[in-house]
């Protein structure tokens, strides 16, 4: 629970760079410095960074030191966030009826990029098919984070209102990538384009409930 302290803590820019497509890349920054220093440390044993495995085994890892340099920010602000240790685990994703929502659209996304990788589409080599790749992905975990806070709220755990605000402005923000750029993309002469242009239409049907987790 947050102590009685007037100031209220903020997450640190430094995490935008856990959800950017192209974060800061700066060694000096907390998300990026230890990327850099994973891919090094991999290579350096004859390991792939890029090997799913592996990947994992890194977020993991990070999220619980990422967890530590939070508590310390918090810490030197006079704010008590230490029983986020005692945080219960939320339920499943597939548990959320609106995850079940936003899952579908994602797989329908999904779908139309299998098929334009399979087709060496061209819009996929642009920044915004990049993009609509990234985020994608991006969007589904947001969702459920958010998801998530909300129930761990219900449950009395009150440490989590600058979680869900922070989430809130990266899921708009990210909602507002992802129609720019699937507009873009279904300007393309593809056979993906009517797909595109669907998926962007659909976005739209459920954006105001995002906005609202």
């Amino acid at each position: 629970m947050l102590s009685k302290a007037k100031k209220k803590f903020q997450m640190p820019k430094w995490m935008d760079c856990s959800w950017r497509r192209v974060p800061c890349g700066k060694n000096t920054c907390a998300i990026c410095g230890r990327i850099a220093a994973d891919r090094r440390r991999h290579i350096q044993v004859g390991e792939n960074p890029d090997d799913p495995e592996m990947m994992f085994r890194d977020v993991s890892r990070n999220l619980r030191e990422t967890l530590e340099m939070i508590k310390k920010d918090a810490a030197r602000m006079g704010i008590d966030i230490t029983n986020l240790d005692d945080a219960q685990e939320p339920p499943e994703p597939e548990a959320f009826p609106f995850y079940r929502k936003v899952a579908a659209w994602h797989k329908q996304l999904s779908a139309l990029i299998s098929g334009a990788e399979m087709g060496g589409d061209l819009w996929l080599a642009t920044e915004a098919g990049a993009d609509v790749v990234w985020y994608k992905n991006t969007l589904l975990a947001k969702v459920y984070r958010q998801l998530s806070t909300r129930w761990e709220k219900k449950q009395g755990m009150d440490y989590g209102e600058e979680d869900l605000v922070y989430t809130a402005r990266v899921l708009k923000e990210v909602v507002a990538i992802l129609k720019r750029s699937l507009y873009e993309v279904s300007r393309v002469e593809s056979s993906q384009r009517g797909g595109l242009f669907l998926s962007l239409v659909n976005l739209g049907k459920i954006e105001e409930k995002i906005f609202k987790l």
